[in-house]
């Protein structure tokens, strides 16, 4: 798919979120709101255990399955499509929790107060949101039990250069004749950026679940 060829121009900024978290021999590791699943490769590669992968979207969840299927990694990575707002408990807590780009969606509060359930003590949860109201998240990150181990921006240069750049340039590189109703939406999403480049800032934060004995 287009966007995830873009998108993969910027798995270099995950690969840093992971490099703070201690390496450890078998981790449970939960990726929420997955899509087709650019970042759960990634984890796949720089992280051993197991990986569950969920979203809400079954199309994207098949795409993420062919690309399971092709780089032999069927007993390493499992999709679920559900919500994650329908997360059942697992018999076993997560190691590390990845939502990249999800509590934009779901807001950030609420995408703690589901983490906090499905964590275990010492976890590690990245998190990689739109760099709005920092302020105000690190605030609800020291309420829900949380450390700050690293965080670092994307500024909007970087999003033009590695990611909507990219997509223009790949559009412009096609066949297709009905471009703007094919790429519909990839194109309002470079016109968006084009209008209002300062709104496209983003931020990782690398948490760990403070222990409480």
């Amino acid at each position: 798919m287009m966007k995830d060829i873009c998108r993969a121009n910027l798995s270099r900024f995950l690969i840093r979120a992971i490099s703070k978290i201690p390496e450890t021999e078998r981790s449970l590791i939960l990726d929420i709101g997955c899509g087709t699943g650019v970042p759960t490769l990634v984890l796949s590669n720089h992280l051993n255990g197991i990986i569950h992968a969920i979203d809400s979207d079954e199309t994207l969840l098949r795409e993420l399955d062919k690309k399971i299927l092709k780089f032999g990694l069927t007993k390493r990575i499992f999709t679920f499509h559900k919500s994650v707002l329908e997360i059942d408990l697992p018999s076993q807590l997560y190691d590390i929790v990845l939502a990249e780009g999800l509590l934009n969606v779901i807001g950030f509060e609420k995408g703690l107060q589901i983490v906090n359930k499905i964590i275990k003590d010492d976890g590690y949860f990245i998190i990689h949101d739109e760099f709005a109201k920092h302020e105000e998240k690190l605030i609800l990150i020291d309420n829900y039990k949380y450390k700050i181990i690293d965080s670092f921006i994307i500024d909007e240069k970087t999003w033009w250069n590695d990611y909507y750049k990219c997509l223009e340039e790949e559009i412009a590189l096609t066949d297709d004749t009905n471009k703007s109703d094919i790429y519909e939406n990839e194109l309002k999403d470079i016109e968006s950026y084009k209008k209002q480049p300062q709104l496209f800032c983003s931020i990782y934060y690398v948490l760990q679940k403070r222990q409480f004995r």
